[in-house]
């Protein structure tokens, strides 16, 4: 049998716009709420979640995203508001949405789906891409979440960065929280 890699396709977020997301939310940290949060050197922008793969759909990704990314031109985000998915009654996750070239982004999403359905990877369940960042996961929640996050969060950056590569990641799961590796870098060939 051979090893399988828990994988994922992301955007890595600058280190400044990871401290000022972090500076941003810590005030969050002190209430009472039920969450398991992000570290901060994990805050990414996951574009694709394969789960695990074997060393064999790894190099078929590899080449894959090495021909798509000859193609992709840079782009520029930012960061959004807070929110929680699926909704402030139940909510799950909560996260910081992105603006900026949303259209671009939303190509690249579209891009990468079919590209990798085409060779044989299983298209999301989900048609909409929600482009978000996410800062924590609820266990549970109660009716005074959102009036307790709004008032106490802080002003996220609002510093654009720009996209100029997606990274092919590894994730493993550890009692402490998942720990991430970068298996190959895939910088856009098409220059502003």
């Amino acid at each position: 049998m051979s090893d399988l890699t828990r994988s994922f396709i992301a955007v890595l977020l600058p280190p400044w716009i990871k401290r000022g997301i972090y500076q941003s939310t810590a005030s969050l940290y002190q209430l009472p709420l039920d969450i398991r949060w992000v570290e901060e050197e994990n805050y990414h922008l996951t574009l694709k979640f394969f789960g695990s793969l074997t060393c064999e759909e790894i190099q078929k990704a590899k080449r894959f995203l090495e021909t798509l990314t000859a193609e992709i031109k840079t782009f520029n985000l930012q960061c959004g508001e807070l929110m929680v998915f699926p909704n402030w009654r139940r909510p799950r996750v909560l996260s910081l949405s992105l603006k900026g070239e949303i259209k671009l982004l939303q190509d690249l999403w579209h891009q990468l789906e079919t590209g990798l359905a085409s060779i044989g990877f299983p298209e999301e369940k989900r048609k909409r891409f929600n482009p978000h960042i996410t800062l924590g996961r609820f266990r549970s929640g109660n009716d005074a979440l959102e009036k307790m996050i709004r008032e106490r969060a802080g002003l996220v950056p609002v510093e654009k960065f720009l996209v100029r590569e997606i990274y092919l990641m590894a994730s493993k799961l550890t009692p402490e929280g998942p720990e991430y590796t970068a298996l190959a870098r895939y910088p856009f060939q098409v220059k502003e």
